[in-house]
């Protein structure tokens, strides 16, 4: 059984980082996201980019693989290509995931698997570490009101992941693969039969996790907290759990779903350590605000990445992002929250540290 752990932050395994962090020197991030474009073949009622339109467009070819390359040679550790569309949309990112591996970056893919034909997960499989798909419901009829999609989509989804964990099984690869799900008044009836269709396809894991809240977005979950829907839906969800085995992983992000997205920092810390790339060649401090110049460090359409990251420009929008954002008005469970608690505590300590 994988020994994931997907219910936190991993930073501490890059003490590097965080100790030129706490000098103030520059260090290329740990972790990339990369928006291969802003289209999407589905229109999930939650989506956190709802507010987007699906109107960021699209990395061109060249500087797509130029991207990868330029990240190996700065030392990037690791890449999600994800974002606010759906990524094979892009017919340049599996390519782009094997020139991300080829320079020597930890490659990942998040998918809904509609586009994951046999070719492409055949192609793709034996560059990436991980690859998580996208299933919000467990069965046709559900799958199909949270998608937004037509109903066939559900069994094309499952049979192209079931070929891939074929594709995988049959060349040994080490990449593992799961299936996600997020919670919603929706589908949590149903959470306990997907966990089961997860194992039975044979995916090394099935994880739900809690949605999250952006007022800019039209969906609230009817008006309902994370914690909210876990404890309408436990019996489901523990259910769900306890289908773990040591094939299989089945894991509910419990501390996640009691977080309620309330902040114990004051300040945005971990801007130093994840990047965010938008689907326009724009680099921005984080997701929830592409399309805002106030927090894009720079224009791949103009500049490299590293020329980017280590600019001026990129530092000064980092530091007053750090010193003015006001993080109680961020979309709760946002990418940097885990890393932030973590930083906060180091930079705030309690008092008696030496007691641990």
């Amino acid at each position: 059984m994988a020994n994931l752990f997907l219910d936190g932050s991993k930073l501490f395994h890059h003490l590097d980082e965080v100790e030129s962090w706490s000098k103030d020197k520059s260090f290329a991030p740990i972790h990339v996201e990369v928006d291969p474009t802003g289209s999407c073949n589905h229109r999930c009622l939650f989506c956190y980019a709802d507010h987007y339109n699906h109107a960021l467009g699209m990395l061109p070819r060249e500087l797509f693989l130029s991207l990868m390359g330029n990240m190996g040679d700065m030392g990037v550790k690791s890449c999600l290509l994800a974002g606010t569309g759906e990524p094979l949309v892009n017919k340049n990112t599996v390519d782009a995931a094997l020139a991300g591996f080829e320079a020597g970056v930890d490659m990942a893919l998040n998918t809904n698997a509609i586009v994951l034909t046999e070719d492409n997960a055949a192609r793709v499989l034996p560059a990436l570490t991980w690859l998580r798909c996208s299933v919000m419901g467990h069965d046709a009829e559900t799958y199909a009101r949270v998608h937004v999609t037509k109903a066939k989509d559900f069994d094309i989804a499952l049979s192209n992941i079931a070929k891939a964990v074929e594709i995988k099984r049959r060349h040994g690869l080490s990449v593992t693969i799961g299936i996600q799900q997020v919670l919603l008044p929706e589908n949590g009836a149903g959470v306990p039969t997907l966990a089961r269709l997860a194992k039975e396809i044979g995916v090394d894991y099935y994880v739900l996790k809690p949605f999250s809240v952006d007022s800019r977005n039209s969906y609230d979950a009817d008006g309902k907290t994370a914690l909210e829907l876990m404890h309408e839906f436990e019996d489901e969800l523990q259910e769900a759990a306890a289908l773990g085995d040591e094939n299989f992983n089945s894991i509910i992000r419990w501390n996640t779903f009691g977080d309620d997205g309330s902040r114990i920092y004051k300040n945005c810390l971990g801007l130093p350590f994840i990047s965010q790339i938008a689907a326009d060649g724009k680099v921005y401090t984080c997701c929830p605000f592409f399309g805002d110049d106030r927090y894009c460090l720079g224009d791949l359409n103009e500049e490299s990445f590293s020329d980017m990251w280590y600019g001026e420009k990129a530092r000064e929008v980092r530091k007053r992002v750090e010193e003015k954002q006001d993080v109680s008005k961020c979309m709760t469970h946002c990418r940097h929250h885990q890393i932030n608690t973590q930083l906060w505590q180091l930079r705030n300590p309690p008092d008696h540290v030496s007691f641990i």
